[in-house]
């Protein structure tokens, strides 16, 4: 990934949120302040339905509130206490901007001002709208108020027991096994504490069912009469981890390789805009989509980010907590609505280093190795969980990370880790200066990643003959790599800014505006590269998911521009000129 090429507003998230990380922000932005609308009642049992007005017959509707009806009827009984009996009320949202308007949040469900629970239909989400029903459950109850937390979501997990494809406790095996289960501390942090910045809801959330599980009593209110002693939770997270023989020599399961997508991916690099109305999860990346499919492209990537303050310290901050920023529900719908139009979804997790670049990673002593890698892996594999339930084809375990490289072991038992939540094709984004020929563990993935910022030619005054005959010799070196692993190759990153003599530095941005060198150099490469049998696709950097931004910016964009069309030359298929 170029090193200047973090939108601004992932900047804000990163700098004014840190205070009140995990938390939605008590006022709104002037965007996503709520709109009234017409509404109708949908009502079945306890729970009240309010979709928008002349949609009240839709079927699935009816099913809806009948299934919350009868998942609130089982849980209330395993709840205890005294429940609130007033109607459950559920307000359907168009989407998730006017959810973000309504509730200030946004997820399959999340609660709000006007309703227990803001919802944005979709029937692969039933089990999300059931546990997020159960942390309602809960709260009227009187009990979540006292606890940790993560007992709070684990108790609304053990009433409602689904998580992300499976039973929760199908994916504690796994969990313990990929060495990521929380601390007994981290579980019973008080409700009044800042909440983790590297903490993964995904992941801890079934262990702290787990431990609710193993409590005594029947109900949650017998459960957690008492916040459980630490004593108690570590010796459920023990009995977790030994049950599953981490750290005994076992390994996974032989399963079927792997298979790489047949056709050759004509990727676009989809970059979030970090705004509430033009970000993954809303409606604007509809169009963006349509727009890339139009070009011929056939695959997208999707980029969530973590960040770090400084290339040699251990600290993670997940940038998920935020409407604005790429959170999980906004990469599972960018994901659904990529597939529904035949996109094939790489799914690749960056790091965003404050003042420097992922390159430069690296730690100061062992101590600080330990911490970076406990960090990388839990978000790492926070989104090789989610990338499988979204469907995604490949996943990247990391992207230009050159100065970790050197530790084998540590990258081999994260490759091995990430099999056991994601099926599909692993990868490695690697820097194009170095790591292509320095990675030790391309024989444990099943396709070589590149991101291939290769100069085209050294001077600006080069003409097309001398930017084709350099993208020959790049050509010649990507299936030099090929010969040597005998695994495909693919362009996980590739593209060149406008700017002036683009071909040169290809990895910066900035500098005299030029869409014709821009163009000019795309042209080249294209000629340069083909489509040799090697090379399993290209991902262009970049595009975004929405239509903000400086037009006139010397940056990657190419969509609007004269590179446009040599984009659509070389994924349509058409002889280039």
């Amino acid at each position: 990934m170029p090193a200047r090429t973090l939108p601004i507003a992932l900047l804000g998230i990163l700098l004014g949120l840190s205070c009140c990380a995990g938390k939605v922000e008590e006022t709104q932005p002037a965007e996503t302040q709520a709109v009234p609308r017409a509404e109708a009642e949908v009502r079945s049992g306890r729970v009240r339905l309010l979709v928008p007005a002349g949609e009240g017959s839709r079927p699935e509707y009816a099913r809806l509130a009948a299934e919350l009806d009868r998942a609130a009827g089982e849980m209330v009984r395993r709840v205890g206490g005294a429940p609130d009996e007033s109607p459950l009320t559920v307000l359907i949202e168009g989407d998730h901007v006017a959810q973000a308007r309504s509730a200030g949040d946004i997820g399959e469900a999340v609660p709000g001002p006007r309703a227990d629970l803001h919802l944005v239909w979709h029937p692969d989400d039933l089990p999300a709208y059931r546990f997020a029903l159960a942390r309602v459950l809960v709260a009227r109850a009187g009990i979540g108020k006292q606890l940790p937390p993560w007992f709070e979501r684990g108790a609304a997990l053990w009433l409602s027991r689904d998580w992300y494809g499976r039973t929760y406790s199908d994916w504690l095996p796994l969990l313990a096994r990929a060495r990521v289960l929380p601390e007994p501390e981290q579980l019973l942090l008080a409700a009044y504490a800042p909440w983790p910045r590297d903490a993964s809801t995904l992941l801890w959330t079934p262990a702290a069912a787990a431990v609710v599980e193993r409590l005594p009593g029947a109900t949650v209110a017998e459960k957690l009469r008492e916040i459980p002693m630490r004593e108690r939770v570590a010796a459920t997270l023990n009995a977790l981890t030994k049950a599953s023989n981490v750290g005994k020599g076992a390994s996974p399961s032989p399963t079927r390789k792997p298979e790489m997508p047949s056709a050759f991916m004509k990727g676009v690099s989809l970059a979030m805009l970090n705004r509430v109305e033009e970000g993954y999860h809303a409606p604007a990346v509809d169009r963006q989509l349509e727009r890339l499919h139009s070009l011929g492209a056939n695959a997208v990537s999707l980029m969530p980010f973590a960040g770090q303050a400084a290339v040699d310290r251990p600290e993670m901050r997940y940038l998920s907590r935020h409407p604005a920023s790429e959170t999980d529900i906004g990469l599972i719908h960018a994901a659904r609505r990529a597939r529904a139009r035949g996109f094939l979804i790489l799914w690749k997790p960056h790091l965003w280093v404050r003042g420097s670049w992922t390159g430069e990673i690296a730690m100061k002593s062992e101590a600080d190795w330990v911490l970076w890698w406990k960090g990388y892996r839990r978000y790492v594999l926070h989104h090789a969980l989610l990338a499988r339930w979204a469907g995604a084809d490949l996943f990247s375990v990391g992207v230009e990370l050159s100065k970790t490289l050197g530790r084998e072991r540590e990258w081999r038992e994260l490759i091995a880790d990430v099999r056991l939540f994601f099926p599909g094709p692993v990868t490695y984004s690697a820097n194009w200066y170095g790591d292509l020929e320095s990675a030790p563990f391309w024989d444990s993935l099943d396709v070589i990643g590149v991101d291939a910022y290769f100069p085209l030619s050294a001077s600006p005054e080069a003409k097309r003959a001398d930017l084709e005959a350099g993208a020959r010799q790049i050509a010649q070196r990507l299936e030099a790599t090929w010969r040597r692993h005998r695994k495909p190759v693919l362009l996980t990153e590739v593209g060149f800014p406008a700017h002036r003599g683009a071909w040169i530095e290809p990895h910066t941005e900035g500098g005299e505006y030029s869409e014709a060198d821009q163009a000019l150099a795309y042209q080249a490469l294209f000629k340069g590269l083909g489509r040799p049998s090697w090379l399993a696709g290209t991902f262009l950097w970049k595009a975004f998911s929405g239509e903000g931004g400086d037009r006139g910016s010397a940056d990657f964009r190419f969509l609007g521009r004269q590179a446009e069309a040599a984009v659509r030359e070389y994924y349509s298929g058409r002889r280039l000129p």
